[in-house]
């Protein structure tokens, strides 16, 4: 025992095989990828086999596998089992047929050898044998971890180790850590262009792999063998968040079992053994192999052949589905072949447009060296054409991986084959080979040689000083990132290099850019470098703006961000300030991971920023950013977008947008576009203008000498450019110079014969052009590869790949047939033809792969989406443009079409080499397995037979029981999981369907991986639709200007349901009416009204369809709803139908009439007809007006829809109403007014009311009497004044006696589906019900004409809050008393809107009877506040509706009305048509064989004059039925209303929206107010799932919610500004009240006293232009000099006056080329009087004050405009007007847009695109406030006295009366710098008096001086002769006396 226990410290637990011994094991492993669901398919293999390894000399073994038997499994786990594979099985006995052997000592595999027979995959399956044998025991510690090799790399693993001594065996468990590895095996392809998001993948890895060892060791004294080892490795996958959402899994697993050991010497091959690496995985196969397709390749180059055939030839019109992946398998073969295969192939077919096509597109995607040397030696024979050449370098440089091989071809081709010009392929080239080289660069070390030749071309560039070649270098070097870059980028950077600042503009903006990839490997550096060129105010902003920008991309810390908002603090340019503020602001609010600790910084920063930068405009540069970031997902995406702007003009100079996506971990821009544009605005301001002569009649440059140091602004020239990035990658940039800008005018305005080209294009476009053109391309390959423990490979990829397809001819003819002096301009005079057969196809196949991918056997899951999408195009179009006409013709639908098709599904796949045949591709997930849990049923656990048939019922009842989609459109059940849905338009023969499935994996766990997989499926299609003539062609016309009215089929015309009624039913109303009359009257009174109310409404349906008048009853009673549909359009009695009449039409029919209760006990009838058609007989209810109302009804109902086209007829139809309301003529209704013989419609209003009163009240016992809701009188009320301002007479009497008698739920119903405008939803039906308290009715029929136009505000009171008032009359004659205490607090949301318009008083009744159109009483009316009385009348009825209101539910309802001045708008809208032919029509037509109508038309009809514009559109069907949709808006100055209307007549369904202008708590603000009756219930659907949404995204935005009941049809959305940049806005939907304080605008609003809009002539028409022109008048600049001071263009003033008699420039043309000089001077010391110059290259005009204080005007010295009074001379471009005392000179050609001048007031305005290109006193027009002194040397003044002096013209001579000089001065003290006494002298000239003169008046001015040590400084002179005064700095500041006035003896006096 002791001696045991001794021994066993030497025991050997290292397994070990020893020579001449085998040892045989039983070898079992599986490779399984799938969901780690059960139920879901998984696909693996299984190998089982015989191991047999024995020692075969020290240190080394031999291994041999035998008895392979292989098996796959492909089904759902865990249920399915695997199958044997045989031929799997013979091909993996073939690659492991031969032994090998390797290096084994101490539980280590050393060396690998085997003979080169073995392929490399049949090697790594030996390594995951041996990889098992892998083991590092330590004798003394049980537990330990370390570094240990393996198959996937030197990785972390722990050891624990337990022994039982009994039985001599050691239990080894060993855990290895995949992920942090040292030399981790793996290859990643595709993802270069993508950065890591590192604090992403902190949160969330996407992948990660771990393995578990055990192993039973037995040992004895002299060895220890492993028994049983036990292998389980996981590779995960979750490509959103690991923890939410989702994961796929790829098992593997091994077993190895010691079954035998004999004693016996294993027989090693005598085949020579080569060294084939270590343990460590080495790839093979699976690099070539696509992950798609697995075959066999017999003979490559026919195959090749044979698969292109196949893919050139299934291009038919339409691409196949399968297209993407021919592709795919055609690339795949080109991997596989030789260059001599390649040759072949060309040869063959490159004589062949489609096959080359193709073969140009695959071979660069081949990405390998042989395809590139392919591709050289055809650019050395030429083979290829320019264009050719530049796709298949872009390609092929962008998909190649960066081997050895790969860069030196690259390196060839591009020093071979590329121009270093900026041609298309020059810069194309260089850029791609600029790509690879950043390839290399992150892949490996060493990328020293392609960074040497970009570094060479940048230099060679610089030398030779080409912009062009410049920027192209710099763009490559931004493009490989690459830090070595930096020192050869600083040469160009201003501030860097010495020759740098003399560089243009566009370079420089170029280098900084191409710092920005740099800084993703090297942030510190660029930090560093664009800090300090940010920080360096001499430096162009927008270098500054772009350089801060690429500062903020490297993600600075706390510091550098503190940095910058302190540097914007002191910051001069408003441009810079306002674009870092905006920037470091929009970052602050970034939701993406990578930016948490940047965003953290920037919120900091803008805490210490004013929030004044805030309210800068949209004129100064800003960054918009908006990003979104979901968890879940743990993806997001973010866009950003830059504006830079130079001197604040409306178009900004430089925009970017850049868009970024976060996914898997990584960080990528997909898509990053910027523009940059130049001196555009000026070039298009002036049109086609070939370069003159600038110096033609005038010499700048000679005035210029005069000032001191003039420099001219730097100027680029008129340039616009543009670049585009993938994935950060500049693709290509390119510009248009002034050159093309030019021809491009010139080919539009001159004639043709300098470009041949486009003479080119038209005439092959009338010969015909029939092209195809198909592109392939794989636009994405990513792969992921990893080893497992098996030995085989796992691998997660994506591939994305399309194939485009246009093929079609298109013809042309035109005539007249173009001349050879053809110009663009003369298309717009002809007659064209266009023929166009063409077909647009594509098709796109994304592929996710995970699992084992080899040459020989393919394993796993494999998700393809596939879209195809195709549109055929058939179109023959005629355009006629002198006519205006343009018709279309379209073939018929034939066959079915899919227009786009997307599937996608998730198969579990397993194919092997060996039998293609047997592949095998199972649904990741069965349909079968998916439970409906709405269709099972509970099973209660009695077996009997009874349950069994429950079930069936149940369930067969579910089904039927409708689908979702059923809401009538044909949906199918047909399938599971299928919805479709088919919109028919028959008319034209042809429906759309759109047809969706999807089964997906959710149920199981609702991950958002689980929702992908499974199988998703959309279609969306044109079927055939059977017709009841086929359809021959289906034919568009367009028709405008004078001709439309010809191309009318069907004349438009509204026909008053009324007419339809036939004499027939004109009996029956008699009958009616005598059963009215004998029935007892409480009995019968709901019914006969009801009856009278669907005949006197002439109701389309009751009239026409209802035979028995209880029928007619009982279909009002039920179904009024059905009847409201059709009363829509029915009038009441004698009146004109209106079909576009606002709510005018339908609503009094509808309110009057059938809620024509009240009135007289004897007849119930006749006060319906008398209130509803106005023939006020409501006096008189007596039944002898009975029958006369009726009679009345009749002859209105016939005359009623005759040409009458002005107002009701029947106002002034007294008791014999017959015979007035049949004489329908506009003075019979006017005239009306006074002469209506009924009492209650006398002008008084009052007396109306009372009259009311009186008849009403009798029938206030009916319990309906008091249901009348106001809202339905005034909708009486407006209707029934048919004019807007008919007069106050007629329309209160009808309204109010109606008022109080109302219909039942179905008639408000109606009321408010037929309305049109905000009155409508007021009566929403089911309210009226619930209000139907009885009340007394005087309250609500109380004067009408008391109520002013101010009380009816009160009807918008809060509309959630209950109103207490009952006091009602009281209040209606104030003027207005305010409710604010019926809120303690007055929320935003509850206050009122005030809208605009003039309030006119009903008492003036002079104006109310104004004329309709005049707009005075359009606006008063619009107040509801009289212009008829009718409105007054409704508004009275609010009032004491509310006032005395029940419960808050009617306060609220009524204040609907608030906007009853809608009625005005609409009131008596005749139709358009019926006065003035349309202005332009559309027929769309489906031609039959039987060549009947079918089809639809459009007219659209246009009148406007100065109040109001009124535009209508109506649609009616070609075959004659009475479906119609019309379309109207009217736009008044303050106030704009449109409606859409459809249906019968127009009646059915309606939505309107009104929007005004006008104050809400005394701010300025603006209301829209949406309003819609019926709606077809798809609208109602969409727009309720619509309304889920809204508070989500309201929160997100920022605002409050608040729950009211609010009326529920009606939407409002109002907006109030609180200061130019907030907003308050409330939007009041049905179930709720949003409301949000203080929203911020992106720009701000023109705020400011509101200009008088009577004085100002704004109407309806010019209202868009006027706010045109009004920005751009912000946009000009206008500059003041006044007497004693002046105010720049950018609105500085400065108090100065520089009276003296020198010229003193105002403004001038600051550019290279000077168009013009503004100068002003003195004239006479004593007055102010002064002249001025304007010298433009055209002209010079002169104005100076003659004798008698007028103006004199010259013009190139010789006198103009010399008679007094106004008046006005042109000549060139030149204008010039003279109006009394002032003068105005116009030359907009030269941006002068206007220069006055009254003798001392001098204004100077200049055009926008001058914006900062003008220098004088007037200052450089750049919106910023600090530069504004500055002098002409480009320095700023030290003070105001210093910058007028710098801009005075000095004279040569003193005989011009200008007596200064310009000099430098000494200071006059010593001051101390330095600690030194020194001498200074002024850097800037001062004036002073010339030779012989001396002043007599002095003024201090503040100069800078420079100063040098006493000792050495220099004198005076030499001071003034030196040229370094232009560089020296300033050392101090100091006031001297300049000379302002002198008195001069001598030659000068």
């Amino acid at each position: 025992m002791v001696n045991y226990i001794e021994g066993s410290q030497h025991l050997n637990y290292q397994p070990d095989f020893s020579e001449n011994k085998v040892y045989t094991f039983d070898y079992e492993t599986t490779l399984l990828s799938g969901l780690p669901e059960k139920g879901l398919a998984r696909a693996g293999i299984r190998i089982k086999s015989k191991v047999e390894i024995s020692g075969i000399g020290p240190k080394l073994c031999l291994i041999r596998i035998h008895s392979i038997e292989a098996a796959e499994y492909n089904g759902a786990w865990p249920t399915s089992s695997f199958s044997r594979s045989l031929k799997l099985t013979q091909v993996l006995t073939g690659q492991l047929s031969y032994p090998i052997k390797f290096e084994y000592s101490n539980g280590h595999v050393g060396n690998v050898m085997a003979p080169d027979s073995v392929s490399e995959d049949g090697l790594n399956i030996y390594r995951g044998i041996m990889n098992v044998l892998e083991l590092s025991i330590k004798k003394a510690q049980n537990s330990y971890s370390l570094q240990e090799a393996g198959i996937g790399g030197i990785c972390n693993t722990t050891y624990a180790i337990q022994e039982n001594k009994r039985a001599n065996v050691v239990y080894v468990t060993k855990s290895k850590d995949l992920d942090s590895c040292e030399e981790k095996v793996q290859i990643v392809t595709g993802s270069a262009y993508t950065n890591p998001c590192k604090t992403c993948q902190q949160r969330n890895k996407n992948s990660r792999a771990t393995a578990t060892y055990n192993y039973k060791i037995k040992y004895t004294r002299s060895e220890a063998v492993i028994t049983q080892a036990d292998v389980e490795e996981i590779h995960q996958f979750a490509p959103f968040n690991e923890i939410t959402g989702g994961n796929a899994i790829v098992e593997a697993r091994q077993k190895l079992v010691l079954t035998d050991v004999q004693k016996q010497r294993a027989e090693v091959p005598s085949k020579e053994y080569q060294n084939r690496g270590s343990l460590q995985y080495q790839f093979g196969s699976e690099l070539l192999q696509l992950p798609v397709h697995l075959f066999k390749i017999k003979d490559v180059e026919n195959e090749i052949e044979e698969s292109l055939q196949e893919l050139v030839e299934a291009t038919s019109d339409q691409l196949p589905n399968d297209a993407p992946a021919k592709a795919l398998k055609l690339l795949h073969l080109f991997r596989a072949a030789n260059e001599e295969n390649y040759e072949s192939v060309w040869k063959r077919f490159s004589s062949r447009p489609a096959y080359r096509r193709h073969i140009l597109d695959i071979i660069p995607a081949v990405a390998s060296h042989r395809a590139l040397r392919f591709l050289r030696h055809k650019m050395e024979r030429q083979e290829l054409t320019s264009w050719e050449v530049t796709q298949t370098v872009l390609v092929a440089l962008h998909s190649s991986t960066p081997t050895q091989d790969v860069m030196e071809e690259a390196t060839l081709i591009v020093k071979k084959h590329c121009p270093r010009s900026s041609s298309v392929l020059g810069k194309v080239c260089h850029l791609s080979y600029a790509s690879l080289c950043h390839k290399q660069c992150s892949s490996s070390d060493s990328c020293s040689e392609c960074l040497q030749l970009l570094h060479g071309f940048a230099g060679e560039a610089l030398s030779k000083s080409s912009t062009e070649e410049i920027s192209l270098a710099l763009k490559a070097l931004g493009n490989v990132g690459h830090p070595a870059s930096i020192k050869h980028i600083k040469k160009f950077l201003p501030g860097y290099a010495a020759g740098a600042s003399d560089l243009p503009l566009r370079v420089h903006v170029t280098a900084v850019m191409a710092l920005k990839n740099i800084g993703l490997k090297d942030p510190k550096m660029v930090q560093a470098i664009t800090l300090e060129i940010f920080l360096n105010q001499k430096i162009h902003p927008r270098i500054r703006m772009l350089a801060a920008a690429v500062l903020l991309e490297t993600k600075p810390g706390l510091p550098i961000v503190m940095t910058l908002a302190d540097a914007v603090l002191r910051e001069p340019s408003m441009q810079v300030a306002s674009f870092i503020y905006s920037h470091l602001r929009a970052l602050g609010r970034s939701t993406d991971p990578d930016l948490q600790v940047l965003g953290s910084a920037c919120r900091m920063a803008v805490r210490a920023l004013s929030p004044k930068f805030d309210r800068s405009g949209y004129q100064f540069s800003k960054v918009f950013r908006f990003s979104i970031f979901k968890e879940s997902l743990m993806s997001g995406l973010a866009a950003k977008y830059l504006v830079l702007n130079d001197a604040g003009s409306l178009i900004p100079t430089v925009a970017m947008s850049q868009l970024r996506a976060h996914f898997l971990g990584r960080v990528a821009d997909p898509l990053e576009v910027g523009i940059t544009a130049e001196g555009l605005q000026e070039v298009f301001a002036k049109g086609y203008t070939p370069d003159r002569d600038w110096e033609a009649d005038y010499d700048f440059k000679k005035i210029l000498k005069t000032l001191s140091d003039w420099k001219a602004f730097s100027s680029d020239k008129p340039f616009a450019s543009g670049y585009l990035k993938m994935f950060g990658q500049e693709l290509f940039f390119g510009g248009i110079d002034k050159n093309a800008i030019q021809n491009a005018l010139q080919a539009w305005y001159g004639s043709d014969e300098k470009i041949p080209s486009l003479r080119r294009i038209i005439s092959s476009l009338q010969s015909g052009v029939g092209r195809q053109w198909t592109k392939a391309l794989l636009s994405s390959e990513i792969r992921r590869i990893v080893p497992t423990c098996t030995g085989f490979p796992t691998e997660t990829s994506f591939y994305y790949s399309s194939i485009t397809k246009v093929a079609g001819n298109v013809q042309a003819q035109i005539t007249p047939s173009p001349k050879s002096d053809f110009r663009l301009t003369e298309l717009l005079n002809a007659n064209i033809r266009l023929r166009s057969k063409t077909s647009l196809s594509m098709t796109k196949e994304v592929t996710f792969v995970m699992g084992i991918n080899t040459h020989t056997v393919q394993a796993g899951l494999e998700a393809r989406t596939k879209m195809s999408a195709h549109v055929p195009v058939n179109v023959v179009a005629t355009i006629q443009m002198r006519e205006k006409s343009i018709k279309i013709e379209i073939p018929p639908c034939k066959d079915e079409t899919d227009v786009v098709t997307i599937s996608s599904k998730t198969f579990a796949v397993t194919r092997n080499i060996g039998d293609l045949a047997a592949s095998k591709m199972t649904p990741v997930l069965l349909p079968e397995a998916v439970p409906d849990i709405m269709k099972m049923s509970f099973n209660s656990d009695s077996a009997s037979g009874e349950t069994d048939n429950i079930e069936g019922r149940q369930s067969a009842e579910d089904v039927s029981s409708g689908n979702p989609f059923s809401s009538g459109l044909s949906s199918s059940k047909k399938e599971p999981f299928v919805q479709s849905v088919c919109f028919n338009a028959s008319t034209f023969g042809v429906q759309v369907c759109i047809e969706k499935k999807s089964v997906h994996a959710a149920f199981i766990k609702n991950l958002p991986l689980y929702y992908l997989v499974g199988e998703h499926a959309l279609r969306i299609s044109l079927k055939p639709v059977p017709t009841e003539a086929p359809i021959e062609k289906i034919q568009v016309t367009i028709q405008a200007g004078d001709q439309a009215p010809t191309k009318m089929v069907r004349l438009v015309t509204f026909e008053d349901p009324e007419v339809q009624a036939s004499s027939r039913k004109e009996a029956i109303k008699k009958v009616k009416k005598i059963l009215a009359d004998t029935d007892d009257q409480g009995t019968r009174k709901y019914r006969s009204s009801s009856s009278s109310a669907s005949s006197a409404s002439g109701s389309a349906e009751s009239t026409t369809s209802s035979p028995s008048s209880s029928d007619s009853d009982d279909r009002a009673s039920q179904g009024g709803t059905q009847i409201n549909l059709k009363t829509g359009q029915s009038k009441a009695k004698g009146k004109k139908f209106y079909p576009f009449g606002g709510s005018g039409s339908s609503s009094s029919s509808g309110s009057s009439s059938s809620s024509s209760k009240s009135s007289s006990s004897s007849s119930s009838d006749s006060s319906s007809d008398s209130s509803s058609s106005d023939s006020s007989s409501s006096k008189s209810s007596s039944s002898s007006s009975k029958s006369s109302s009726h009679s009345s009804k009749s002859s209105s109902s016939s005359s009623s829809s005759k040409s009458s086209k002005s107002s009701s007829s029947s106002k002034s139809s007294s008791s014999s109403s017959k015979s007035s309301s049949s004489s329908s003529s506009k003075n019979s209704s006017s005239s009306s007014k006074n002469s209506s013989s009924s009492k209650s419609s006398s002008s008084s209003s009052k007396s109306n009311s009372s009259s009311s009163k009186s008849s009403s009240s009798k029938s206030s016992s009916s319990k309906y009497s008091s249901s009348s809701r106001s809202s339905r009188s005034s909708g009486t009320s407006s209707q029934s004044s048919s004019s807007s301002s008919k007069g106050s007479t007629r329309g209160s009497a009808g309204s109010s006696s109606s008022s109080k008698a109302s219909g039942i739920k179905q008639n408000a119903k109606k009321q408010s589906k037929t309305t049109s405008f905000p009155l409508a939803s007021a009566a929403e039906g089911e309210r009226s019900v619930r209000q139907q308290k009885p009340k007394t009715q005087s309250s609500s029929s109380s004067s009408s004409s008391e109520s002013t136009g101010a009380s009816h505000w009160r009807s918008k009171s809060d509309q959630g809050a209950e109103t207490k008032r009952v006091k009602s009359r009281v209040h209606s004659g104030s003027s207005h008393i305010s409710t604010e205490w019926e809120y303690h607090l007055p929320k935003v949301y509850s206050l009122r809107f005030r809208s605009a318009h003039v309030h006119w008083h009903p008492d003036h009744k002079g104006s109310s009877s104004s004329s309709s159109s005049s707009s005075s009483s359009e606006l008063g009316s619009n107040h509801g506040n009289s212009s008829s009385s009718s409105d007054s009348s409704s508004s009275s009825h609010h009032h004491h509706g509310e006032n005395s209101a029940h419960n808050s539910r009617r306060s609220k309802r009524v204040s609907i009305h608030h906007h009853s001045h809608g009625s005005s708008l609409t009131r008596e809208r005749n139709f358009l048509g019926d006065v003035i032919p349309p202005g332009i029509t559309i027929v769309a037509q489906a031609v039959r064989s039987d060549s009947r109508n079918q089809g639809y038309q459009a007219t659209a009809y246009v009148r406007s004059d100065a109040a109001k514009v009124d535009v209508q559109l109506v649609v009616v069907q070609l075959a004659e039925t009475n479906w119609k949709a019309c379309a109207d808006a009217v736009i008044l100055p303050l106030k704009a209303q449109a409606r859409l209307r459809w249906g019968k007549e127009c009646q059915d369904y309606r939505i309107e929206a009104v929007t005004t202008t006008g104050q809400l708590a005394r701010k300025p603000a603006a209301q829209l107010k949406v309003q819609w009756g019926k709606l077809p219930s798809w609208i109602k659907k969409t727009s309720t799932e619509f309304m889920q949404y809204i508070p989500g995204a309201a929160l997100v935005l920022g605002f409050s919610e608040v729950h009211q009941r609010n009326p529920s049809h009606e939407f409002i959305v109002r907006a109030a500004a609180t200061s130019p940049r907030t907003i308050d806005t409330v939007i009041k939907a049905p179930e709720v009240t949003l409301y949000c304080q203080g929203f911020r605008l992106p720009f701000t609003l023109p705020l400011g006293p509101s200009p008088a809009y009577e004085t100002r002539d704004i109407t309806a028409w010019n209202l868009l232009p006027e706010i045109a022109s009004q920005i751009a008048q912000e946009d000009q600049s206008t500059c003041e000099i006044r007497e004693r001071d002046f105010k720049t263009f950018d609105r500085v003033s400065h108090s100065y006056s520089f009276n003296k008699s020198c010229n003193l420039v105002v403004v001038q043309d600051c550019t290279e080329y000077p168009k013009f000089i503004i100068s002003t001077r003195k004239v006479d010391p004593q007055s102010f009087s002064r002249e001025v110059h304007i010298n433009t290259t055209s002209a010079n005009i002169t104005i100076c004050p003659a004798s008698n204080s007028s103006l004199l005007v010259a013009y190139n010295e010789e006198r103009v405009l010399s008679h007094s009074g106004g008046s006005e001379y042109a000549k060139g471009n030149v204008k010039i007007y003279k109006n009394g005392k002032t003068v105005t000179v116009e030359v907009p050609e030269l941006g002068l847009k206007k220069v006055t001048f009254d003798g001392v007031n001098l204004k100077v305005t200049v055009a926008s695109w001058m914006r900062g290109k003008t220098c004088g006193v007037c200052g450089n027009n750049d919106r910023e406030k600090e530069n504004e002194l500055l002098m002409p040397n480009h320095r700023l003044a030290h003070s105001c006295s210093a910058f007028v002096h710098s801009w005075v013209l000095l004279e040569e001579t003193c005989s011009g009366g200008c007596k200064l000089q310009r000099s430098y001065v000494k200071l006059n003290r010593n001051p101390t710098i330095d600690g030194e006494a020194s001498t200074c002298y002024s850097v800037d000239p001062v004036l002073k008096c010339m030779k012989d003169c001396t002043p007599s008046e002095k003024a201090s001015v503040k100069v800078g001086f420079h100063c040098f040590p006493k000792e050495t400084a220099v004198s005076l002179l030499e001071w003034q002769k030196s040229s370094d005064k232009k560089s020296a700095s300033e050392d101090v500041v100091e006031s001297v006396d300049a000379d302002i006035d002198c008195t001069c003896t001598g030659s000068c006096s």
